[in-house]
């Protein structure tokens, strides 16, 4: 894939769960015509930096489910314009259960829409309603059985581990439920309590209690045991896949290649430089009434910063690890006592992660770090 990737950030949501810390507003009524134009204009100002056509196009959040199709559609059809879409380009939406009807599936697979992402989370109410998410076990089922039906390229499904009233045992029987569901990629992440979320205040005030570090390093480990002898490639920290299933556009981002964000909120990077837009719907609007850019930070990244962090999201890659190339004499004596102690493999100039090395991954990123 040559092309870079497309990610549109849609910032609305019903509410905001207790432990999400994500760039979101959660009004009575989404204003999504008004959006997708906003979309459409900064498309317009930061398209010609970039060469096409787009190898994939993401639309995360947020709730994207909310959005009108016709609106995402009108989205979709302007990267089609402006970068154009590779043959085979894939195409992926995130959604919420909710929102995952037959007549949801139908739509956005005739706008181009050939993979979804599913926000399952947890597979027991008593799990959901302690992250305050809206729907329930029977629900998420329902929406998994609609996508495994539509003849989609691909789909894959999310899920939290570490989450209060959790335990290693319990999760060890979820991963068994989730086997069974045979969703072709899924992403399992660690529950992370962000400090300025309703989820931190509660386990500072003792209210809610989560599993300790251990405990979550023993579940991290059971997935991926569970989850191997069932078929699934760990490629990524937080990724399985089953063959032929990998996330196209997710690697672009550890394999460090240049992806165009658009949106509130949204990340991009052109390949030197790096940006985050406005947050606020209101102050982005505002930058692109005033024919601007609509960014609250830009960094134009330092050799020694690019370098390090092409090898810090490159290491997330346990499948192939990453190419050091002509960074190779920044690195090799830190690489060398890295590989001696157990945590990193070497071949050639191509580094990755060890078994060991997986257990530990932040060690070995400050070890390997410039000056580290």
């Amino acid at each position: 894939m040559s092309g870079p990737g497309v990610y549109v950030h849609f910032p609305y949501c019903t509410h905001r769960c207790t432990y999400c810390d994500f760039t979101l507003q959660t009004p009575r009524r989404v204003p999504g015509r008004r959006y997708a134009d906003l979309v459409l204009a900064e498309l317009a100002l930061r398209g010609p930096a970039f060469s096409g056509p787009a190898a994939s196009f993401y639309v995360g959040g947020g709730t994207p489910s909310l959005w009108e199709v016709a609106e995402l559609g009108r989205v979709l059809d302007g990267v089609r314009g402006s970068l154009g879409l590779a043959d085979g380009a894939e195409v992926t939406v995130e959604a919420n259960p909710d929102q995952v009807d037959d007549a949801w599936v139908d739509a956005v697979r005739a706008i181009g829409v050939n993979r979804v992402s599913l926000g399952v989370q947890a597979l027991h109410d008593p799990l959901l309603e302690a992250l305050t998410r809206r729907h329930r076990t029977s629900g998420a089922l329902a929406a998994i059985g609609r996508l495994a039906r539509a003849g989609l390229a691909s789909w894959s499904l999310d899920f939290i581990f570490g989450l209060p009233g959790q335990t290693p045992a319990s999760w060890r029987e979820d991963l068994a439920r989730i086997v069974d569901l045979g969703a072709p990629h899924l992403s399992i992440y660690g529950l992370t309590v962000e400090p300025r979320t309703l989820l931190a205040r509660d386990v500072r005030r003792g209210a809610v209690h989560v599993p300790g570090d251990e405990a979550q390093l023993d579940m991290l480990l059971t997935a991926r045991e569970v989850l191997g002898a069932a078929g699934y490639a760990h490629y990524e920290i937080s990724n399985y896949a089953q063959p032929g299933h990998r996330a196209a556009h997710n690697s672009s981002y550890w394999d460090w290649r240049p992806y165009l964000g658009l949106g509130a909120g949204a990340h991009g990077f052109d390949g030197a430089a790096r940006w985050q837009n406005q947050g606020r719907v209101k102050r982005y609007a505002e930058a692109l009434a005033a024919g601007g850019l609509p960014e609250a930070e830009r960094e134009v990244l330092d050799a020694e910063t690019a370098s390090f962090e092409r090898l810090m999201t490159g290491l997330r890659r346990l499948d192939v690890g990453v190419e050091l190339g002509a960074d190779w004499p920044r690195y090799a004596d830190a690489v060398a006592r890295e590989a001696a102690a157990g945590r990193l493999v070497v071949d050639g100039t191509r580094i990755r992660l060890s078994d060991a090395g997986f257990r530990v991954m932040d060690s070995v990123l400050v070890a390997l770090m410039p000056g580290g």
